[in-house]
């Protein structure tokens, strides 16, 4: 399982030990209406400052942070050094046999383009164009469920501000007013909680991998451009 997913139920986990060790009952961090206004008032607010076509990626984006992996650099550097000896010994052009075989996309296309015959500065600025493009993915979707996390105790204040105004407009009956501040203060709790325990924390995680993709890249292009060279 992956360490996200771990972190995130060993998270969780520890609210409902502490709330039964207490002798609360864990119903009482339930509510439904509660979870409506922060989860959908917190997409809603982040999504006015996105497009749709942002939003379709969110889920492959999801999926990377908690499933993904970045591979070790060792394996990037195994192929260029051999795709170097292949080159010095019988030239460039004797590259092109050996680039089916090669998993990482970005390190194909900029040897691809040394067989081809471009010069330095054109694979340079070919490659350079293609982080830069990932960089901006990458950006938007980490910038997205920080957007989310900033946002989410926010709409908890909101939830808990038109709780309290209910609660003071009905004083007339006393027995309810327990009921009313606790789910008052629930849309807060609830805030909290996906902002701290999964949107930020996925974040975190997308930022790690884009780094370490990052890392790889800059690797794999002053490879290239030593070989070309």
């Amino acid at each position: 399982m992956p360490m996200t997913i771990i972190g995130v139920i060993a998270a969780l986990l520890a609210i409902v030990v502490a709330t039964v060790m207490d002798g609360n009952s864990f119903g009482a961090l339930i509510g439904p209406s509660s979870l409506v206004l922060v989860l959908l008032g917190t997409f809603g607010v982040t999504l006015a400052g996105y497009q749709i076509s942002d939003l379709s990626r969110v889920p492959k984006a999801l999926t990377t942070a908690l499933f993904g992996k970045v591979g070790p650099p060792t394996e990037i550097v195994s192929r260029l050094v051999a795709a170097a000896e292949t080159a010095r010994r019988e030239g460039v052009l004797a590259l092109e046999p050996m680039l089916e075989d090669i998993d990482d996309n970005f390190l194909r296309s900029g040897l691809q383009q040394v067989v081809d015959g471009l010069d330095g500065e054109a694979v340079k600025d070919m490659l350079e164009i293609e982080i830069a493009s990932i960089e901006e993915r990458h950006g938007t979707m980490i910038g997205f469920f920080k957007t989310l996390g900033g946002f989410a105790p926010t709409m908890g204040m909101i939830g808990t501000v038109i709780g309290l105004i209910n609660m003071l407009g009905n004083l007339s009956d006393p027995s309810q007013l327990g009921l009313g501040l606790s789910v008052a203060l629930l849309t807060t709790l609830y805030g909290v909680v996906f902002a701290n325990l999964i949107f930020l924390p996925v974040a975190n995680k997308m930022q790690r991998l884009h780094d370490a993709e990052m890392t790889t890249k800059e690797l794999a292009l002053d490879g290239v451009l030593a070989i070309q060279a």
